[in-house]
């Protein structure tokens, strides 16, 4: 019999120090697990607040150059106004309304006169490009409005300045083979009445009604309303950040 409680008591004991062997175990695991958690947790914190802070960084970077392109826009947008202006002046002196050969000079200057070179400032844009980082803007439609205002701008440079560009430089070369008419200086500021004379020429009268004045005018002030409404858009969202 005493041997039997011996045997019962070792049992006991040997299942007692399993089972406090088992809990500290367990307890070993359940801190690992917590600060495994809380060290992610803290990486998390610190992660999300770099990427906050890169955000705003690359909103500012962004609102910058939009507004530096708005000046450039603005200035472009003037000089268009004023060519289409003086082309529909040209179009009525093609129909039979009567200037002075000095006004149909300058309304012919302004055709050939505006150079069109509108390269918007892409600094930013292509860092986050670059680096992988367009993400970091949290705010999917303020990303897309970025990339599509940015790809207007491509589709303007590739479109209708070039085709503008191009055209200017054949009325250039156009002007330059009417004989007796124009030399460089007089074609340079287009002041003298030479250009009566020239605007009988049928290939440079119609070089001068298809040089897509009217097609960049429209273009400018569409980039023009989409930039200010890109800026409108970050410039409520980086105030909130």
């Amino acid at each position: 019999m005493i041997k039997f409680f011996r045997n019962a008591r070792r049992e006991n004991l040997a299942t007692y120090r399993f089972v406090q062997y088992l809990t500290y175990a367990l307890g070993e695991i359940i801190l690992v697990v917590i600060g495994i958690l809380i060290a992610l947790s803290i990486d998390n914190w610190h992660g999300n607040k770099k990427d906050k802070e890169l955000e705003k960084q690359y909103v500012s970077g962004i609102m910058n150059d939009l507004q530096s392109d708005s000046v450039v826009i603005s200035v472009m947008r003037l000089a268009s106004d004023k060519q289409v202006r003086n082309k529909q002046k040209l179009i009525e002196y093609f129909d039979g309304k009567t200037f002075s050969n000095d006004s149909v000079s300058a309304f012919f200057a302004v055709q050939w006169g505006m150079a069109v070179g509108f390269n918007p400032i892409t600094t930013t844009l292509d860092e986050m490009k670059s680096t992988g980082r367009i993400g970091v803007i949290r705010n999917p439609n303020l990303r897309k409005q970025i990339i599509s205002t940015y790809n207007k701008y491509q589709i303007f440079i590739h479109g209708n300045q070039a085709y503008y560009e191009r055209n200017r430089a054949e009325l250039r070369k156009i002007a330059f083979k009417i004989p007796r008419v124009f030399d460089f200086e007089s074609f340079r500021n287009a002041s003298k009445p030479d250009i009566i004379a020239a605007l009988k020429d049928n290939e440079l009268r119609n070089f001068i009604m298809a040089n897509y004045a009217i097609s960049v005018n429209k273009d400018l002030t569409s980039l023009q309303n989409e930039n200010h409404q890109l800026l409108e858009q970050i410039n409520r969202y980086f105030s909130e950040l």
